[in-house]
């Protein structure tokens, strides 16, 4: 009967991953066709002052939450009380750092010596009360495993949000069409969750649920901090020093490069959280389901990060613009970086358990190495800086690895074993690609040679799926 159980769990587990995993690709391969029909529409400058204000906004807003989400969903039960303090912790927070950008905003445009950054610092803090609101239904959604509602809301957003930005762009408001977008992706995505999933509660605060809020939330928002500085210091040094322009054409690689880790491993990663939350208690089950999702992962996203790689050449000039190209060297080189990156789901491991300050410990260990070797990276140029993001995410790779290793039976040899192992179709892609296009030489327009080497990419990397991991095509109803 136990194994019945735990079979059903991981077929609900699996199926909602198949079933996010799809609605999110379509939603992000919407996300990044819009993202590449912007880049021909608007200037580097306009990707790099969007860059320099997000790299700071994001830090001030990622205390903003408190863990409100992962709170609401990692509790097995939820009471009046908890869901008060939520409400005036993170409602609190919300009001906090929309005054701390509005104070701010001066000085932060002043750090890059860019007045018109000001006005952006001031819209872009128009968005935290949708992610205060947002709170409450999204964790709803996420307890109940309705992962497909959450990413077809975010698809008819990303939808919806790029129809107007791209208006916008083509009618000439630069910067702002990119704000906008924002806006109506977080606004739009808010407004549906809370008319489909607001909780009921009472407003009935408790001291003792808001103490066990900020136990649990406050090292998850230092988390967060310290993982995002890492992955934002970059940008504000190369915004300050190098300038906007650079920062554009270094932002929009490093979006290209995050977009297999943010929306394939990120999507995978949220269903993680809330199903091992159902067993917590469970390290055998818990390290069974964990070294599944890292296999799931390295299939889907290795082909993705490869493949692109085979190709940037062709595909930024053709989908850009000459003005992007750049880009290419830098996209190439962090591509090795995201697949170290897309291995690893310590914050689910952590957040499950509720054991929020050794994630804490664990990412300002890895975001320290990051920022020591950026600013190494620095002297010699972009490609210096994304050298050394490969170099730190091998390193932090092991890392966490090892803190997770000490909560569930996983081990460095196991997860190269799956790394190796699923690398092998991805590489054979590679190769057929690359023959393709030594054989080909000059012979075709860029246009169709980018085309027909995805053609052969898709094609022959389904086929090697099709007879090594079956399972990975099997989609069962939710």
């Amino acid at each position: 009967m136990v194994k019945d159980g735990l079979d059903t769990f991981e077929n609900s587990v699996f199926s909602s991953i198949r079933w996010n995993l799809i609605l999110s690709f379509a939603g992000q391969l919407s996300n990044i066709g819009i993202t590449l029909i912007l880049s021909r529409l608007l200037e580097p400058n306009d990707f790099g002052i969007m860059a320099a204000a997000l790299a700071l906004v994001g830090l001030i807003e990622s205390f903003g939450s408190i863990g409100s989400t992962s709170a609401l969903t990692q509790r097995q039960t939820l009471s009046d009380q908890f869901y008060s303090a939520v409400l005036i912790i993170a409602g609190g927070s919300a009001i906090l750092m929309m005054l701390i950008i509005w104070a701010l905003s001066p000085y932060l445009a002043s750090f890059y010596e860019n007045p018109d950054l000001k006005n952006v610092f001031l819209l872009l803090s128009l968005s935290i009360p949708f992610q205060f609101l947002e709170t409450f239904p999204l964790a709803e959604l996420q307890r109940r495993l309705s992962f497909d509602k959450i990413a077809a809301t975010s698809f008819f957003s990303i939808i919806i949000s790029g129809i107007i930005s791209l208006y916008m762009a083509y009618a000439g408001y630069g910067w702002v069409a990119l704000i906008v977008r924002l806006f109506l992706l977080q606004s739009i995505r808010t407004i549906y969750f809370c008319f489909v999933a607001w909780p009921k509660f009472t407003f009935a605060p408790s001291r003792g649920e808001i103490k066990e809020l900020l136990r649990y939330g406050i090292p998850q928002s230092l988390s967060q901090f310290v993982l995002l500085f890492g992955r934002r210091i970059d940008d504000i040094l190369i915004g300050k020093w190098m300038g906007t322009g650079v920062l554009g054409i270094y932002s929009l690689a490093y979006s290209l490069y995050m977009w297999p880790i943010s929306n394939i491993k990120g999507r995978i990663s949220q269903v993680v959280f809330a199903a091992l939350s159902k067993i917590q208690t469970e390290p055998g089950s818990m390290s069974k389901y964990y070294l599944k999702v890292v296999s799931l992962s390295t299939l889907i996203g290795f082909p993705i990060i490869i493949g692109f790689a085979s190709v940037c050449d062709l595909a930024v000039p053709v989908i850009m613009g000459a003005k992007w190209l750049p880009a290419v060297p830098v996209l190439r080189i962090l591509g090795i970086a995201s697949l170290f990156e897309i291995c690893v789901f310590p914050g689910a491991i952590y957040q499950a358990v509720g054991r929020t300050r050794t994630y804490l410990k664990t990412t300002t260990i890895t975001r320290v190495v990051a920022v020591a070797g950026i600013l190494v990276g620095l002297n010699f140029g972009l490609e210096g800086v994304a050298e050394s993001v490969v170099v730190t995410s091998l390193i932090s790779f092991f890392i966490y690895n090892h803190f997770v290793g000490q909560l569930i039976p996983v081990t460095n040899a196991t997860m190269l074993r799956i790394i190796i192992k699923n690398g092998f179709p991805s590489l054979a892609m590679l190769f057929l690609i690359v023959l393709f296009r030594l054989a080909l030489g000059d012979q075709l327009l860029p246009a169709y040679e980018l085309g027909i080497s995805i053609i052969i990419g898709i094609a022959s990397y389904g086929l090697l799926i099709k007879v090594f991991h079956p399972e990975l095509l099997m989609i069962k109803p939710i």
